[in-house]
């Protein structure tokens, strides 16, 4: 998509002139469905998941509430992204999402639900984004953000992007193929929390 190549070409420039630091992006699948999950502190947050499998276009999961704002509600049709009413299992989005993920495409969930500004490293992971992720044939990318910040300024705060392995689902699957998606949801809240 067009405005998303140009909007990643900005960010991908500011973000060298303000010293955000990739490391990791050699293992982001080059192809094939993926839903990529990471830690939320700061809106930012979404250009740095981005940014993390660029040239990949990611397609958002972005809370109801944007919709409500012109601007917003314009960046998300026309970026590939959608909305999602939270709290509730939002049939539309969901069928979405596994829409994306079917023709091979990338879908970009924090698990954490909502930004974390509690004193904790992580707030629990919900299962939503693992029974997507099983139910598309996915593979989970789970990222680490470290020092997300408002970049007023260009001042340096030394955000770094950890991208770790991905990995499928098949060990969390019963004999009946039904996903044991809490239990997958607390081995990628491991995964993120030995990254941070």
């Amino acid at each position: 998509m067009r405005l998303y190549r140009i909007i990643a070409f900005f960010f991908r420039f500011f973000s060298k002139l303000v010293g955000v630091r990739f490391s990791g992006k050699d293992k982001v699948p080059a192809n094939g469905p993926v839903v990529v999950i990471a830690n939320h502190r700061h809106w930012s947050d979404i250009v740095l998941m981005a940014l993390a499998v660029y040239p990949r276009q990611v397609h958002f999961m972005a809370k109801s509430e944007y919709g409500q704002n012109h601007f917003f509600n314009f960046l998300i049709k026309h970026l590939g992204s959608f909305l999602v009413e939270r709290g509730e299992a939002d049939m539309r989005a969901i069928k979405t999402a596994l829409g994306y993920l079917k023709q091979g495409e990338v879908v970009g969930i924090f698990p954490e639900g909502t930004r974390n500004k509690t004193e904790q490293e992580l707030l629990p992971f919900k299962p939503g984004a693992f029974v997507l992720a099983q139910r598309g044939k996915a593979q989970v990318l789970p990222l680490a953000i470290s020092n997300a910040v408002n970049y007023a300024g260009f001042r340096k705060p030394r955000t770094t992007v950890q991208v770790g392995e991905p990995f499928d689902l098949d060990g969390f699957l019963d004999e009946r193929k039904k996903i044991n998606a809490p239990a997958a949801a607390d081995f990628a809240q491991q995964r993120i929390e030995k990254m941070l």
